[in-house]
């Protein structure tokens, strides 16, 4: 998904302004640096249970990776799968505003694809020093 698409998705659930951040690969979609194949966001758990109570569904990714899922969306109320464990709150406070969508900053996309320290991770860290380093 481009950007144009992440932005107009997300606008569309009219989801209460400082209650989620949009984070994961999205933030480099918007930056141009790659499209995202999902839209992952960290939320309230306020607004978790919300979604859920609205018909989005519990998936079991992993031990720590229980996210609630509705088409390309996965909110999330704790982003704890790495030794990088963000809040809501940090996350907020460091955001990119786009078209009143918060995304999570570049450097703490970076912060914890480099914690988690998968190859997709490393190889996105390497596109994102590169898009840093660009004047």
């Amino acid at each position: 998904m481009t950007s144009k698409e992440i932005i107009s998705k997300v606008a569309g659930l009219n989801l209460p302004k400082n209650s989620y951040v949009v984070f994961g690969s999205c933030p480099l979609a918007l930056a141009g640096i790659r499209e995202s194949q999902d839209i992952d966001m960290l939320v309230s758990k306020e607004l978790f249970y919300q979604l859920q109570k609205n018909g989005w569904k519990l998936a079991h990714k992993g031990p720590k990776d229980n996210p609630l899922t509705h088409g390309d969306f996965e909110a999330h109320f704790r982003w704890n799968f790495s030794s990088y464990t963000p809040t809501l709150e940090h996350l907020l406070l460091t955001a990119d505003i786009v078209d009143g969508i918060a995304f999570a900053s570049l450097d703490e996309v970076r912060k914890w694809k480099l914690a988690s320290g998968r190859p997709k991770d490393l190889k996105d860290i390497e596109l994102i020093d590169k898009h840093l380093k660009q004047p």
